[in-house]
């Protein structure tokens, strides 16, 4: 391997040829290849980390564009892990690009991110953070987590084996639809950026043994204001540790590590947890309904599903009616929700069912159907 083209981080003080020969030889898994997914998979394959493993089921949409520069026009509705992968080969042709088309599972996790020296989450939801983290723990790989709402972000390095985790800084997963996620709030691309390339840079030094990475601390960045402030987080010492995704299986995690209850929204009534299901768990007599924008449904939907955005759905339920030309809302018919990862359907079945309305949400969304097969024609 040619390393002229390392030439410059390789002169810096502090890092030199034995720090790139680490890279080198290091094999790091990238959970997501969106809006942080694209500057961190670029600027790794850039410093030349040997083997980096693409985890995502999603493809490009339009709308991706503006913050995704990992992807270009031409590559719109194809696998955002293919597209990364053709573009990471351009940039460096001398390094190993592992893809999976998947949705990360309890069911997967573990074979997936055995063998990474460490895992960067990029993911857009809570169900997928809280078991990366959890998977991590398990595997007692160190983790480069970050996220980003609005106009501000979050960054931190975890290592359950020497401190803490995000468990110890968010003991409670979020109820679905109690936090807005990028589809619903937005996103300027620059943050993105700036989040993206500080978690790539956190890698980086965990993987070639410089400076001091973020353990036991989260940064956070207002990007409208130019700030960051770093803060202290401590391992509970009271928090038992994961040593199974099991509880990953039976629905969202609510609560701490080993005991995580089914998905219950924070709009719900306390005693009715949100029922959920998988496409393997669909009935030809299930109304089948897309609640996402249009702009997601341009770019692919599963076949002979209803579209409705969330939206308006939630503002007149009576549409399921004259959209689905289904029974009467209330009486006969299940109608079975999707969005893109199962958090705009929890929230919505949530508010249906106080309304009387005999709903289901898909777990996965349209990320899960995805992951099960190929990708459908876009409307």
């Amino acid at each position: 391997m040619d390393l002229a083209r390392y030439t410059r981080q390789i002169r810096l003080r502090g890092f030199g040829a034995q720090a790139q020969e680490r890279l080198l030889a290091s094999h790091v898994v990238v959970i997501g290849a969106g809006g942080l997914g694209a500057p961190v998979l670029t600027y790794l394959a850039a410093a030349g980390v040997g083997t980096i493993s693409v985890i995502d089921p999603d493809v490009v949409e339009l709308s991706n564009l503006h913050r995704q520069f990992l992807h270009a026009e031409e590559e719109v509705g194809n696998r955002k892990v293919d597209s990364a992968a053709r573009r990471l080969a351009g940039l460096n042709s001398d390094i190993e690009i592992i893809t999976h088309p998947v949705l990360l599972t309890a069911d997967n996790a573990e074979e997936l991110l055995t063998g990474a020296d460490i895992v960067v989450d990029g993911s857009d939801n809570f169900e997928t953070r809280y078991l990366v983290n959890d998977a991590c723990e398990m595997l007692g790989t160190p983790l480069v987590w970050g996220t980003i709402l609005g106009f501000d972000g979050q960054l931190a390095v975890f290592d359950a084996r020497t401190g803490s985790t995000l468990r110890d800084l968010y003991p409670e997963m979020p109820a679905p639809g109690s936090v807005p996620n990028c589809a619903t709030a937005g996103v300027i691309g620059a943050l993105c950026g700036s989040i993206g390339s500080a978690m790539a840079m956190e890698t980086v030094k965990v993987l070639a043994g410089i400076g001091t990475p973020l353990f036991d601390a989260v940064s956070i960045h207002s990007s409208l204001e130019a700030s960051w402030e770093t803060i202290p987080v401590a391992r509970d010492p009271e928090r038992r540790p994961v040593t199974s995704l099991e509880a990953h299986r039976t629905g969202g995690a609510q609560g701490a590590a080993g005991d995580l209850s089914g998905a219950t929204a924070a709009n719900a009534p306390a005693d009715e947890a949100i029922p959920v299901i998988t496409w393997d768990d669909l009935t030809a007599d299930d109304v089948l309904v897309d609640i996402r924008d249009d702009d997601e449904v341009a770019a692919g939907s599963v076949a002979g599903a209803a579209h409705i955005p969330m939206e308006r759905l939630l503002a007149e339920p009576e549409l399921l009616t004259a959209a689905t030309g289904a029974a009467v809302v209330g009486e006969s018919a299940r109608f079975a929700l999707y969005c893109r990862s199962g958090v705009r359907s929890a929230r919505t079945v949530s508010a249906l069912r106080r309304a009387g309305v005999d709903a289901v949400s898909i777990s996965g969304g349209y990320l899960a159907h995805l992951s099960r097969g190929g990708i459908d024609a876009a409307t």
